[in-house]
């Protein structure tokens, strides 16, 4: 049992020793909003295992100290972890605010139960607050849990939206891919689902004999480094405004005031209303005009071959706003910007492949001059596009010359 000890003893001074470096290289890169936040969080985790490691050698001041830091983090985590995926595409102003109001569950918790429970583990008073809290804390655990599960689906929810918008604005998603976020918010409700479990068995059978507590607390460890590292290097994504609209207005979309608001908006100032059809004021012969300059800097000047290409590029190409292009695409091509220059590119890479280039040049080689930037999205899109792979492709194009 001793050596068992030891082993947990040393894992919960690693884990704090790692997150307290973390704490560290974030304060020294920069004070913007994202890494003030992983901040809060990883200076919660600290104590949240500064907790278990004065459980584990019975110190009621450490127990104290930590409670009064670290407890009730899932109401904290909860609202951190959606307002920290939004600073990387909305401005500051418009994340302060509404995170604040998510935070007073946390500001509650924090009022009527660290500071009492503080004060209890730490001197004789408040011990009858103490004993009541014992016998509720699995269905505060329970509640907690149910709080950050809430999040995690809105979250989740948010990251789909996201997700859709960049195809709006972006060719190649994997530059802004964030499906490293979307696979940790998971693991933690993975983590908080054996919890909740664990708290539940504990309710109507005998206790555990080992602290599931600590165990938990060690999956939370990993769950911190990983989000630490990936954290710390993921850049702000930009987008134009009028998508960064699109994703605060579909949180509100449903919403009575919202649409009265916006009927409001289009009778003072049309041009400005985020609903409103801009090129419903261009006539047939205009729209097709349009597209003829998009068709142009597509089939003749080949501007997808460029890899870094984004909509606001596009847009300025063809002399429009990057609103009304998005909507030409989406209103009368049936299609979006991800959708519209993935097939240029695939159909670059076909006309080469048939042309021999696959017997001057490597696969890659092809495809990265007709504008893709990695294997992986190349023979992802090419496959999609296609229904088989390029060297199946090249493969089946053989076999039928050698047929004719």
């Amino acid at each position: 049992m001793e050596s068992w000890e030891m082993l947990i003893d040393f894992g919960l001074i690693a884990g704090m020793f790692f997150i307290f470096l973390l704490i560290f290289f974030l304060i020294k890169s920069g004070k913007d909003i994202t890494r003030i936040l992983l901040i809060v969080l990883f200076s919660n985790a600290l104590f949240f295992l500064f907790y278990y490691y004065g459980y584990l050698h019975r110190s009621r001041l450490i127990g104290a100290i930590a409670v009064f830091f670290g407890h009730g983090v899932g109401y904290l985590l909860g609202p951190v972890l959606l307002f920290l995926l939004k600073s990387l595409v909305l401005p500051q102003k418009k994340i302060i605010l509404p995170l604040l109001k998510n935070l007073v569950p946390f500001f509650v918790v924090f009022v009527c139960f660290n500071i009492p429970l503080s004060v209890a583990m730490a001197t004789d008073y408040l011990t009858p607050f103490h004993h009541f809290y014992i016998r509720i804390e699995p269905y505060f655990n329970l509640l907690e849990n149910g709080f950050l599960a809430t999040y995690i689906i809105i979250t989740l929810n948010f990251f789909a939206k996201l997700k859709s918008v960049f195809k709006e604005n972006y060719s190649i998603l994997e530059k802004n891919d964030l499906n490293w976020y979307r696979q940790l918010i998971i693991g933690l409700f993975i983590i908080i689902t054996i919890d909740s479990f664990c708290t539940i068995y504990e309710m109507f059978f005998p206790e555990i004999p080992w602290n599931i507590g600590t165990v938990i607390a060690f999956l939370f460890v990993g769950f911190y480094l990983y989000l630490g590292y990936k954290g710390m290097f993921q850049s702000r994504i930009l987008m134009p405004d009028f998508l960064l609209q699109k994703i605060e207005n579909d949180n509100t979309i449903n919403s009575d005031d919202h649409l009265n608001n916006e009927i409001d908006q289009i009778a003072e100032n049309p041009e400005k209303n985020s609903s409103i059809k801009q090129l419903d004021i261009f006539s047939k012969e205009e729209i097709d005009s349009i597209k003829e300059k998009l068709n142009r800097v597509l089939e003749i000047d080949k501007i997808f071959l460029n890899d870094e290409l984004n909509l606001t590029d596009l847009s300025d190409s063809i002399g429009i706003s990057n609103k009304k292009l998005s909507e030409l695409l989406n209103q009368h091509l049936n299609t979006n910007f991800y959708n519209l220059i993935n097939d240029h590119r695939i159909a670059e890479v076909i006309k080469k492949f048939e042309e021999g280039d696959t017997s001057k040049f490597t696969i890659m080689s092809i495809a990265n001059d007709c504008g893709f930037q990695s294997k992986a999205s190349f023979y992802r899109i090419f496959k999609q596009k296609t229904g088989v792979s390029p060297s199946e492709f090249i493969k089946n194009k053989k076999i039928k010359k050698e047929a004719v």
